[in-house]
């Protein structure tokens, strides 16, 4: 990346975000949401019912068209990011898309505003909220399904009970932050809360097919190799 992750550790909100935007080269933050609409269009375009496929599909896709600020200060910066807040957006749109695709009382309209609420969530709340935006994703899903409102009772405390315990998951990773990670982990969770609340059904990939699939992996400043089970390097571990 060009500098050592500890250039990024600065505990001061506004003044993190201005060192990101300078070393990506922009002259304003956000520069993200103007691709939101595009990736919006390409989940409800899609037909997959598993949620992991369409999420690197998605993902994939979207690196096609994404296009990064004039002058980052570092190579591996002039493509998508491997890590953003856009993926607090992704992984709700996604869930709810494949429950749509699956034969769920779910439209269009349930996406976008899956999509439109994890859009909402800050960047960098992981670290600076203790609140990870993927993981929020379920809540956001969960709460759509439900019906779910400040005012509710059961409903609100179902969406707080899950999300929270798909924030206790992503504490077990350890490591910095690395968006894939947080997406995998919260939508292969999120699938069986579904099953086991709703009774829901979508296919996944098995646990062998899940091991060393990210594809993302090498742009990643912040991977956590071969710890993380999604990363090819794991392979190697296994093997031992």
């Amino acid at each position: 990346m060009g500098v050592g992750i500890d250039y990024f550790q600065i505990p001061w909100y506004d003044e993190y975000r201005r060192v990101k935007v300078e070393f990506r080269g922009s002259k304003k933050s956000g520069r993200w949401r103007e691709h939101m609409p595009k990736i919006l269009e390409i989940i409800l375009s899609r037909e997959e019912r598993n949620p992991v496929v369409m999420f690197e599909r998605v993902m994939l896709e979207a690196e096609e068209f994404w296009h990064p600020a004039p002058n980052p200060k570092a190579e591996i910066l002039r493509r998508m990011p491997v890590s953003g807040p856009w993926h607090h957006a992704i992984v709700p749109a996604i869930l709810l898309a494949c429950l749509k695709n699956a034969g769920y009382p779910f439209t269009e309209r349930h996406v976008s505003e899956a999509f439109r609420r994890g859009g909402m969530i800050p960047e960098g709340s992981c670290g600076f909220m203790g609140v990870c935006g993927s993981a929020m994703g379920l809540g956001v899903a969960l709460s759509i399904i439900l019906g779910a409102t400040p005012y509710h009772g059961e409903e609100r405390s179902i969406v707080l009970k899950y999300t929270g315990r798909a924030l206790m998951r992503l504490a077990r990773e350890g490591g910095p932050r690395c968006s894939k990670l947080s997406s995998y982990v919260t939508i292969l969770y999120a699938v069986n809360v579904f099953r086991r609340l709703f009774n829901f059904k979508l296919p996944v990939p098995s646990r062998r097919e899940l091991r060393g699939r990210c594809p993302f992996w090498v742009r990643n400043p912040t991977c956590h190799m071969e710890k993380c089970m999604f990363n090819p390097l794991s392979l190697r571990k296994t093997r031992r």
